[in-house]
């Protein structure tokens, strides 16, 4: 049971599952498995159909969005441990929205859609819990992208 332990320890760590209590984090371990990316490697692909969430025990990813057809991409963050990604696709339903690939020799804690969603349908209180920490997430980086935008339109404007 280390190996659940272990997991345990590190969704409780992670901003999207530190409100949980003992027992909501262990029914998530339960499902949850590790996997090691070696440096180089592409988790996935923007485009890719969604799938599981991916929570970094040990390691560094990068996130990096498509720019042309050419295969140009940007990188948008980079992610260390504790840190989680694949998300967007568990709320969605959607295709990846961005590439993901280990900067350096990582383990991931990974959680399959479907455990994810039958551990919030069993316990509502678990839910509104995760969806509160997902809203702040995402309403931050909302607010972070407009303060950009509102950057680079000053900054266009006034080379104008």
């Amino acid at each position: 049971m280390e190996v659940g332990v272990e997991i345990t320890d590190v969704l409780k760590k992670t901003y999207l599952f530190y409100t949980l209590d003992e027992g909501e984090l262990e029914i998530l371990a339960r499902s949850a498995r590790v996997e090691r990316f070696p440096k180089g490697r592409a988790i996935f692909d923007e485009g890719d159909e969604g799938g599981p969430l991916y929570v970094i025990k040990t390691g560094r990813v990068s996130i990096k969005k498509a720019l042309d057809e050419q295969g140009q991409r940007s990188q948008l963050a980079e992610l260390g441990q504790y840190f989680f990604f694949g998300e967007i696709s568990l709320f969605d339903g959607g295709k990846r929205s961005a590439s993901v690939e280990a900067v350096e020799d990582t383990e991931c804690v990974i959680i399959e859609k479907s455990d994810f969603w039958a551990a919030m349908m069993a316990n509502p209180a678990s839910a509104h819990k995760v969806y509160r920490a997902i809203l702040s997430v995402h309403s931050n980086a909302i607010r972070r992208a407009n303060e950009r935008f509102r950057e680079f339109l000053g900054t266009a404007l006034g080379d104008a």
